[in-house]
């Protein structure tokens, strides 16, 4: 690890701005949705409930298209699934199904983290990318290539994990009990990911010569900081 006085400084939002940023890319590709979908599926219907998830989706992507002429790699891979999940849905007419497609698809992700692993550039380091970019230079140093090949360790087994909770409850439970149960029973998984993830980030920059510098742009790199 390196003195703190010969560590470089690597600029990043401020923290509230990258939790917000955060939040506002998982919401709008993942949470929403599934949001969308169980409350008008309750109130009306299954086809209705389709319907809502998919313009959903199709508006968001249409909304980030016109604000920033690209929208982020994680929202077209959700549009992408969400229309393959309507149609699929729609032709089954069942509610289970629409439920049962995105775990298959996780199972199907976490495959893709651990296959990644045998490439300069992990699937997790692209997606990465949406949420917080990094400078070349710093995502290239030996340090982060190693933390992005744990990265890719942790949140595949995350996934698997979650997917397989997931799937059991949908085969057991009845749907309007198995969705809201499956999300509330995922969470402690994933903050424990989170926050291993943020600790290995941290020690994994600090290995590599850098630190974290709040409140600058992400592309601003400093030299000679004794922040720590």
């Amino acid at each position: 690890m390196q003195p703190a006085h010969l560590l470089h400084a690597v600029g990043m939002p401020k923290p509230l701005h990258l939790v917000r940023d955060v939040a506002v890319h998982l919401g709008e590709a993942v949470l929403a949705p599934i949001a969308i979908f169980y409350a008008v599926l309750v109130a009306g219907g299954l086809h209705v409930a389709l319907l809502a998830a998919l313009g959903w989706a199709l508006l968001a992507m249409l909304v980030r298209i016109v604000r920033n002429g690209k929208p982020p790699t994680l929202l077209v891979v959700a549009t992408s699934l969400a229309l393959l999940r309507v149609g699929l849905s729609a032709m089954s007419g069942s509610a289970v199904v629409y439920f049962i497609q995105p775990t298959i698809t996780t199972y199907l992700f976490g495959a893709a983290l651990l296959v990644s692993l045998r490439l300069k550039q992990p699937l997790i380091q692209r997606l990465a990318n949406d949420f917080c970019p990094l400078p070349p230079e710093v995502v290239s140093s030996a340090p982060l290539r190693r933390f992005f090949q744990r990265l890719s360790l942790l949140w595949a087994a995350v996934l698997l994990m979650n997917s397989s909770m997931t799937l059991g409850l949908l085969l057991t439970v009845n749907t309007t009990v198995s969705v809201p149960l499956a999300l509330f029973a995922s969470a402690p998984l994933f903050l424990l990911g989170l926050l291993a993830s943020w600790k290995w980030f941290r020690s994994s920059l600090r290995s590599g010569g850098y630190v974290l510098a709040w409140g600058q742009a992400p592309e601003a790199t400093a030299v000679a900081t004794s922040r720590g």
